[in-house]
């Protein structure tokens, strides 16, 4: 249109001129647009010799047995859709089914999995369409407090309780029938409407854990990594935390309790938290996808962090070294030059914390010439010149390998490129204006702590690294800068009005001091020493470092 627009233009104004001429003008200049944007965007958008999401997708099915149909929770586009691409047009683990949380919430979706697919089984749902369609069960309250009242109940009257509730009244089974589904005869109704009390509804979860009794001879059976000699009579699923469960929640249940652990059950890495109940605490990290066990193989500490039960192991080192090595496909990162963006860069660091992860646990293990090949698998699959070393991808990690393992001269190369990129980074927050500077703390923390794991890598390999990275060249300017803002603030009285950038700096000099502890220690003392005193001053001048 603009074309034909300049055309017209051309012939209103110029009369004299042959249209055929005017019209070959316009078009030798026109066309010179989308050449220039050709020639300064191409290379920003040529995706030729990428075939991350492709690859990708397919290891997340690769990462799963290959017996027992297995099935897959995903939850957003980047882990789902790749996925189905393999299976649909690549046939690849067709055996496999892929379940899409987001989607379980809808009726339409869960008759879809309840109907086989490819090669792969209908999933292990048993309920009438009735209970899941529209708006039923959409959501289901849970009431914890009730709890004491089904234990007084077996307690007073365990025999008729026993003929009207079954066994075990929260065995999952029992729950998702009695309470859930509400699936009883007048007499448990009532029941029911006693335990609940008057006027409140019986379509009500009345614990926050449940339980499923374990098959253990199909757990045997399930190649799933055993947890020493014993298998637990039950399997505890705690649901602390939650006022609510939705109906991707139930139908998620439902196959836990209707699978029987021949039918391995996973939910994709990059599925969040929320998503998942509190089933990470029975989890296994078999590569890309962690597999929901019997076991409870993981916890939280003092500290809130996630670690292994005492005696549980919650990663399978074995699976996921022989996916790494021999099963996983790297979308062509070995070519140099390739564009990636965004998105398909967050991707790459996926694969490589789960190199880091395997690296980790060889390394703990004492496995080191397993730890080194695939040291060099990733430095060849999954290059820095595509993939840049920082601390989101698990760099740390693999620099800690290459360190235990004896190699100096990798284990510098990768230092350098963190050392870099962090020191970059916070010198870039440092020099924004203070609110901003104030309002990026939690990336500059993150730095710095990366700065910390370079320095105790340095300290505890070669020292004289220290002098190689420019590490008291980073310290010094940034120590001088802050102490002489903080003393200046002080002495013009400006202590309560930037008591923000006050404490910025006051972060600032405490992080680069740790830096130093483990480097340096005389040195240490003499920052410590000003610091501290700074801090007291600061402090008695009425300043705020909470």
């Amino acid at each position: 249109m603009g074309v034909a627009a300049l055309y017209e233009l051309g012939r209103r104004y110029l009369r004299k001129v042959n249209p055929v001429a005017i019209a070959s003008i316009v078009s030798i200049l026109t066309i010179l647009v989308p050449i220039q944007m050709v020639s300064q965007t191409w290379d920003d958008h040529d995706r030729s010799g990428r075939y991350t999401c492709r690859d990708f997708g397919q290891n997340y099915l690769m990462s799963l047995q290959d017996e027992g149909n297995p099935i897959v929770y995903t939850n957003g586009d980047n882990d789902t859709f790749p996925l189905w691409y393999n299976q649909d047009v690549e046939g690849v683990r067709t055996d496999a089914r892929v379940c899409n949380l987001s989607y379980l919430q809808t009726d339409w979706y869960i008759d879809q999995m309840v109907r086989p697919a490819y090669d792969s089984p209908s999933l292990p749902i048993t309920w009438p369409r009735i209970q899941y369609a529209g708006r039923a069960n959409d959501y289901v309250q849970v009431d914890p407090e009730l709890k004491s009242h089904l234990q007084d109940l077996y307690e007073l009257y365990p025999h008729e309780a026993h003929e009207l509730l079954g066994d075990n009244p929260f065995e999952l089974k029992n729950i998702l029938k009695l309470w859930v589904r509400n699936d009883v005869n007048e007499y448990q109704r009532s029941v029911l409407e006693l335990l609940v009390g008057e006027g409140n509804s019986v379509h009500v979860i009345p614990t926050d854990t449940v339980f499923v009794t374990i098959d253990k001879d199909a757990v045997r059976r399930s190649g799933m990594l055993m947890q020493g000699d014993s298998i637990p009579d039950r399997m505890v699923i705690s649901l602390k935390g939650r006022s609510a469960l939705y109906k991707n929640d139930l139908m998620m249940l439902e196959m836990i309790a209707n699978a029987n652990w021949v039918r391995p059950i996973y939910v994709a890495m990059t599925v969040g938290e929320d998503n998942y109940m509190n089933l990470w605490q029975n989890f296994v990290q078999e590569g890309l996808v962690n597999r929901i066990t019997p076991f409870t193989t993981t916890m939280t500490d003092d500290a809130g962090n996630k670690v292994p039960a005492p005696g549980a192991e919650n990663f399978d080192t074995d699976k996921t070294l022989d996916m790494v090595l021999h099963r996983y496909k790297y979308g062509g990162l070995d070519k140099p030059g390739l564009y990636l963006d965004e998105t398909v860069m967050r991707m790459c660091y996926t694969h490589r914390r789960i190199i880091a992860q395997l690296l980790t646990n060889l390394i703990s293990k004492g496995r080191y010439d397993d730890a080194k090949k695939v040291l060099a698998l990733s430095e060849k699959m999954i290059p820095t010149y595509n993939v840049p070393d920082c601390f989101d991808s698990g760099s740390l990690e693999i620099t800690k390998a290459y360190a235990a393992v004896g190699d100096k001269k990798m284990t510098l190369e990768h230092l350098r490129n963190l050392w870099k990129r962090s020191t970059q980074y916070i010198n870039y927050y440092y020099n924004q204006p203070s609110a901003w500077f104030y309002s990026s703390q939690r990336e500059i923390i993150l730095n710095f702590y990366c700065l910390e794991k370079c320095a105790d890598i340095i300290g505890s390999t070669n020292p004289a690294w220290t002098k190689e990275l420019g590490v008291m060249e980073f310290v010094r300017p940034l120590w001088q800068q802050s102490t002489g803002v903080v003393k200046q603030n002080m002495a013009t009285g400006q202590i309560i009005s930037k008591d923000k950038e006050n404490y910025m700096h006051f972060l600032v000099l405490q992080h680069l001091n740790m830096i130093v502890e483990t480097l340096d220690r005389a040195q240490s003392d003499k920052y410590m020493q000003e610091l501290v005193g700074l801090m007291t001053q600061y402090t008695d001048m009425g300043g705020n470092l909470k």
